[in-house]
């Protein structure tokens, strides 16, 4: 009977585990002193590269540029031509793990998935502000399936909104 109640209980305790994610998020910006958007001021998409010394069997570069180019739309500070005061948005992935959902729901921290940017804002050939973010997923199982791909909407999400509250000021 008491054996019977210990399995239930690691039985629950696994499949909250495996239904849930648990990482850790961190963003900061960086403005210069001076600088003051005009305006309506948008983003536009700059330069994305691959700064971790990798190459991976899937295309973080493209797939930074489609999260970004996203989360910036949904946002209206996306930059669609014409006279609108725009700042250019370089960004340089600095660290990237696939991970395993599998290895992370047998040991939390095992297996992890992350992302860390950093991300240049110029407005012509001065730059005017930075955006740091890193972004892990160490804890979970089924749920976490494929965040090595949806990690990157997560920190897209993460650098815009550190730079919505300057550019919409």
């Amino acid at each position: 009977m008491m054996m019977h109640k210990i399995l239930n209980t690691f039985a629950a305790v696994l499949i909250a585990i495996s239904l849930t994610a648990c990482g850790s998020v961190r963003h900061t910006a960086d403005w210069d002193d001076d600088y003051q958007p005009q305006g309506k001021t948008k983003i536009d998409l700059g330069g994305i590269s691959n700064e971790t010394g990798k190459t991976f069997n899937v295309d973080i570069k493209r797939m930074m540029r489609d999260a970004l180019k996203e989360e910036l739309r949904e946002e209206n500070l996306s930059w669609r031509g014409g006279r609108t005061p725009k700042l250019v948005i370089e960004t340089k992935i600095v660290e990237y793990k696939k991970g395993d959902a599998f290895k992370r729901w047998l040991l939390p921290g095992w297996g992890a998935t992350v992302v860390a940017v950093q991300c240049d804002l110029r407005m012509g050939d001065d730059l005017v502000g930075s955006v740091e973010a890193r972004r892990t997923v160490s804890m979970g199982g089924g749920y976490t399936i494929g965040a090595w791909r949806t990690i990157f909407a997560s920190i897209a999400s993460d650098v815009v909104k550190e730079l919505k509250p300057k550019i919409e000021s």
